[in-house]
């Protein structure tokens, strides 16, 4: 379980940086039962939520 919970983070992880997809549409995308789910995931592994690691990411590529 753990490995497909790491899996399916690693691949929503790749997803949000790249588009302005909602949270939810990750989500499903990726197999996450919600979108709180997920959130609840990214936070534990990355210290934040999705939402707030995209806006990081982008102000980190220069892309805000």
């Amino acid at each position: 379980h753990r490995f497909v919970t790491q899996r399916r983070r690693a691949r929503a992880q790749a997803l949000p940086r790249d588009g302005d997809e909602p949270v939810a549409a990750i989500a499903a995308a990726t197999g996450f039962r919600s979108a709180s789910h997920l959130s609840r995931v990214f936070a534990q592994h990355l210290g934040q939520p999705p939402g707030a690691w995209r806006a990081a990411q982008q102000d980190y590529l220069g892309k805000s």
